[in-house]
């Protein structure tokens, strides 16, 4: 006859037999896992220089252990003559599953985030123009593309907004402001093989036309910043007003001089300007005009480019950062890395600038610089990773880094301190149509590659399954 203890028994060989019943799922699903990260997810690189997939050395040794719990409390059951039960059977089928979520999500957890493609525009086609650059509208949440046939704007990544295209006389975009100050983007428009011959200054919510201005001698770079738009047509540096177009006042250059580039700030308008003797940087009071400083600057292996006129006056030349107090002495950390400057693979956010930099001709790290008086801030390498083709802007201020090595990955960074937030996102290269020159902005890529082969953009989105 039976009695409590007996009773107790049987309740406890039941629940082991669901034990070993789940456990046994779980070591199924772990190896199964393990045969895909090896077999798909592998690259050919040393798992020694990251080639090895995320989360692999561990999710191992959990298929394992599950194998010997499972073993041993198949051991346990046998000894106890627990499957002699049908009802213990049937209890073990319907509950033994509820340990795959867990196992699952354990294993999610291991390999951290995967990023993939979520949407996409529609390729352009051959005859799509060449791709210019692109900004970013935030208060529509816009991302306007441009091209040398017109400009597109893509609201909240994938959805058409506006669009720009050729003007009658059949004249083509051949630049773009870098900046868009007050929401306003500038083009510089080719006629008669001059580019620069016409400016339009664009809303870049609405689309709408702002203003147009005919240039004559014009030399093709155009720059937006504080409340003016700046040219260079001739031997002199132009200012228009950013709202109506209407010019304010030209400065001339220095004799044999040409503007390679300029900037403008609510204190100062910078421009660099080459000529015989070499590579100078002139302040200009941005109400007037008048010259406030210039300084000659070091030749580099890469020409002179202006980062910022805001908070203080910022250079890249001579290979190096070189910030401008307000006589126009420059400042540079001596202990700084090089620092590029014929790429795109920058970004200032607020005071702060970060740039990839080649470290040891190895592998490229992220370098972070004050712009307010040159320091180097931080400097941290990639995990594994040894090239970084794209840099772009988070939310709340942040970088979103692009890194690639063994894997592609997407990191979201602290402009200050270079902390990431986290774990950096595996990017699931071979389903994304990336170009070899991008832009980015948060999870939205933009490809500046041309041909019209490839969706003008995309977005990414986390990934739900292996």
């Amino acid at each position: 006859m039976d009695d409590g203890t007996s009773l107790g028994v049987r309740l406890w060989g039941g629940v082991r037999l669901v034990a070993a019943c789940a456990l046994t799922g779980v070591a199924v699903l772990y190896a199964v896992l393990c045969v895909k990260l090896l077999l798909v997810d592998m690259t050919e690189v040393a798992c020694s220089a990251g080639g090895c997939p995320r989360g692999l050395g561990w999710l191992l040794l959990w298929a394992f252990a599950a194998a010997a719990g499972a073993a041993l409390l198949w051991w346990a059951v046998l000894r106890g003559r627990a499957y002699r039960s049908a009802a213990l059977w049937v209890a073990a089928v319907f509950l033994s599953p509820a340990a795959l979520l867990p196992a699952w999500q354990g294993f999610d957890w291991l390999r951290g985030p995967h990023l993939t493609l979520f949407g996409y525009q529609a390729p352009e086609g051959p005859a799509a123009g060449r791709p210019l650059g692109a900004w970013e509208e935030h208060g529509s949440a816009s991302t306007i593309r441009v091209r040398t046939d017109g400009v597109t704007a893509y609201h909240e990544g994938d959805r058409y907004g506006w669009g720009i295209g050729t003007p009658p006389d059949g004249a083509a975009v051949c630049g773009m402001s870098e900046e868009t100050p007050d929401r306003t983007g500038l083009l510089a428009y080719e006629r008669g093989g001059v580019c620069g011959s016409r400016l339009v200054a664009v809303d870049l919510a609405s689309g709408r036309q702002l203003w147009a201005r005919d240039v004559p001698d014009p030399s093709g770079t155009v720059a937006a910043g504080g409340s003016l738009v700046l040219t260079a047509p001739g031997a002199a540096v132009v200012a228009r007003d950013l709202a109506t177009g209407a010019e304010r006042w030209r400065s001339p250059l220095p004799e044999g001089a040409t503007a390679t580039g300029f900037q403008a700030g609510r204190e100062r308008v910078l421009v660099t300007v080459r000529s015989a003797s070499g590579t100078e940087l002139l302040a200009l009071d941005p109400a007037t005009g008048a010259p406030a400083w210039r300084s000659p600057l070091p030749a580099g292996t890469e020409p002179a480019r202006i980062v910022s006129a805001a908070p203080t006056a910022s250079v890249i030349a001579g290979d190096r950062l070189l910030v401008f107090d307000a006589q126009g002495r420059p400042h540079t950390d001596a202990g700084s890395p090089y620092v590029p400057s014929a790429d795109g693979r920058r970004i200032r956010l607020g005071e702060v600038l970060v740039v990839a930099v080649p470290e040891r001709e190895k592998r490229e790290v992220l370098a972070g610089f004050s712009l307010t008086d040159g320091r180097l801030l931080w400097e941290r390498p990639l995990g594994d990773d040894w090239s970084v083709p794209t840099l772009g802007g988070m939310p709340q201020g942040r970088v979103a880094v692009v890194s690639r090595g063994a894997y592609t990955h997407l990191w979201d960074l602290d402009p200050r301190t270079g902390a990431p937030a986290g774990e950096p996102a595996v990017l699931r290269v071979r389903e994304l149509p990336m170009a070899g020159r991008t832009a980015l902005y948060g999870w939205t890529f933009v490809n500046l590659d041309p041909g019209g082969t490839l969706p003008p953009l995309f977005d990414l989105g986390p990934v739900y399954g292996w």
